[in-house]
């Protein structure tokens, strides 16, 4: 199943207007670096200390951990009018 949809207006609405386009590249691009990348090396090496898969189904599950933690702890920007927010110049 896809979730694109929902990624992105959450990835949209997690910054404020005037840091909208760069947060959310940024956070994208460098989610799919640290996280993304290494993760076949890292299933690799836990199926080869381990000889089960149950290591990287472990590791999966502890990835998704940190992602609900992780969507649990943003701010909540609903029924907000976007005037309300911080638009102030750096």
């Amino acid at each position: 199943m896809t979730l694109y949809g929902p990624q992105a207006a959450l990835i949209a609405k997690s910054f404020e207007p005037r840091l909208r386009y760069s947060g959310a590249g940024l956070g994208y691009q460098l989610a799919s670096i640290i996280a993304g990348g290494p993760a076949p090396f890292i299933a690799a090496a836990l199926f080869a200390a381990f000889h089960s898969g149950y290591a990287i189904a472990f590791y999966i599950l502890g990835c998704g951990v940190i992602s609900i933690i992780a969507a649990l702890l943003l701010k909540d920007h609903t029924n907000k009018n976007i005037d309300e927010l911080d638009v102030s110049p750096l």
